[in-house]
């Protein structure tokens, strides 16, 4: 699933399937390479931008249709938050950015987050607009850094690049065993 694909899925409690939020956007940290939280829009009547955030600790999965946590106790003021949560630095967001191999080869630009379906919001790789053309998929942990214009990844990303995402999702394990990251 992609993070575009969970902007405007509600969020509801496990404890009590109610309809607490509706998720805004992403807010990733490029760096740690992980989703850190959700920014929310209200519900209902009065619905708008919600001053609550809802931090990744607090996800208790992401599916398809909703976003669930336990209870409406997981929404957080943006005070409150961690700065990371509560105040996102708006000029490192990764989409838009070129994807380039440590050896200089450009795999195209970051479209999009992908994440695994059922966790706590697990981000697992990249949707990319291929350089050549078309959509194409890498696999995380693969960047050395990140600039805000460029993600540098290493060069072995290159053979790991999926035209879908059942061949990322086959291709994660084998590729974090390549690099020594499990």
């Amino acid at each position: 699933m992609t993070a575009s694909q969970i902007r405007g899925l509600p969020v509801v409690t496990v404890r009590g399937g109610e309809d607490v939020a509706e998720v805004r956007d992403v807010i990733y940290s490029p760096e740690a390479g992980r989703l850190v939280g959700l920014t929310l829009n209200k519900r209902g009547f009065l619905a708008g931008r919600s001053r609550e955030v809802l931090p990744a600790e607090a996800i208790h999965a992401i599916g398809e249709h909703a976003v669930m946590v336990l209870d409406d106790s997981s929404l957080v003021a943006a005070e409150d938050a961690s700065d990371d949560v509560g105040h996102p630095d708006t000029e490192r967001y990764v989409v838009g950015n070129d994807v380039l191999t440590e050896g200089g080869a450009s795999l195209g630009a970051v479209a999009d987050l992908v994440l695994l379906v059922g966790s706590s919001g697990e981000v697992v790789g990249y949707q990319i607009d291929k350089t050549g053309g078309g959509r194409g998929y890498i696999p995380l942990p693969a960047q050395l850094s990140v600039s805000g214009v460029a993600l540098v990844v290493p060069n072995i990303t290159e053979e790991f690049v999926h035209d879908d995402l059942v061949g990322l999702g086959a291709s994660v394990d084998e590729f974090r065993n390549r690099l020594g990251l499990t």
